[in-house]
């Protein structure tokens, strides 16, 4: 059956209408150049790569600009020369320390500053600070001892010395700063201890912090006496427990290990023990004996 011009006109439409549907999305993508060919996969990392560079460049370069502009810069070099001794805490927040630094430094000054070493041992001034302050400081010259003054200034507070391990309760209390409360630990610890062996062991004793023990090492000293041991053949794992530095658990080991090997037969036996590393060895071998 022949087609009617009309039908033939209708079909040609049609035929235009799918071309269009079929090519026209794909001229579009081409003009935005969307193809699949314009970028691969491994341009895809490279450009990952070079995001995350970017990253880690930025961050390192915040970072190094907070920690130069929080840290180093709110430190500052004195405007002038000064004597330590005279520094209030507003001075020395002026200098970069914190309230709580300053009040600290300020408190040990009372007992006075001699020279640039009594500061450097401060524990709260930080060695930045301390470069930077330390070719502006003076200190007031001695006194001469003909002075009638020099003879008001020898207080007795000079003439107290305590051993650590031999002193008193009233012995303590004449140091300054170590009232019946801290004179009672102190002979307290040592008891416990069987004795002191270095003055650094009253850091140990309940509110004895830095600033305490500076303020009294002075007015102690160690002398080298013989402590008081314990067997660690003969002790029970409640006698062993009683010291400071030995706690249940480690106590139990110690005569756990008696009981299944025998007898020590000397006290580097105690390192077969998981529970005694070099440092607790160290720290407990001059209280113990066979």
């Amino acid at each position: 059956m022949p087609i009617s011009k009309r039908n033939r006109r209708a079909l040609l439409v049609l035929l235009i209408i799918v071309v269009s549907i079929s090519f026209v999305p794909r001229l579009i993508a081409g003009a935005a150049h969307f193809s699949d060919d314009d970028i691969s996969f491994e341009q895809v990392k490279i450009a990952e790569n070079d995001l995350e560079h970017n990253q880690e460049v930025w961050a390192a370069k915040k970072w190094k600009k907070y920690k130069k502009g929080s840290y180093v810069k709110r430190f500052k070099r004195p405007k002038s020369k000064f004597d330590p001794n005279e520094y209030k805490i507003s001075d020395w927040k002026a200098l970069g320390l914190s309230e709580k630094q300053a009040e600290i430094v300020v408190k040990l000054s009372k007992r006075g500053f001699e020279s640039n070493m009594d500061l450097e041992r401060i524990f709260v001034i930080p060695k930045e600070v301390y470069d930077l302050f330390k070719d502006s400081t003076f200190y007031p010259l001695p006194k001469s001892p003909f002075t009638y003054q020099s003879n008001k200034e020898s207080p007795d507070r000079k003439k107290v010395s305590v051993n650590l391990n031999g002193g008193n309760s009233q012995d303590f209390e004449r140091i300054p700063g170590v009232g019946p409360y801290f004179s009672k630990k102190i002979i307290d610890y040592r008891e416990r201890l069987g004795g002191f062996i270095n003055k650094e062991q009253l850091l140990e004793i309940w509110k004895i912090d830095m600033v305490k023990y500076q303020e009294i090492e002075e007015f102690v000293y160690f002398a080298g006496e013989p402590v008081e041991k314990i067997s660690i053949n003969r002790a029970t794992a409640a006698d062993l427990s009683k010291h400071p530095y030995i706690n249940w658990q480690l106590a139990n080991s110690i005569v756990k290990m008696r009981d299944q090997h025998g007898q020590y037969t000397e006290l580097t036996g105690l390192r077969k023990s998981k529970l005694i590393d070099e440092v607790t060895y160290q720290k407990i071998l001059p209280y113990l004996s066979l």
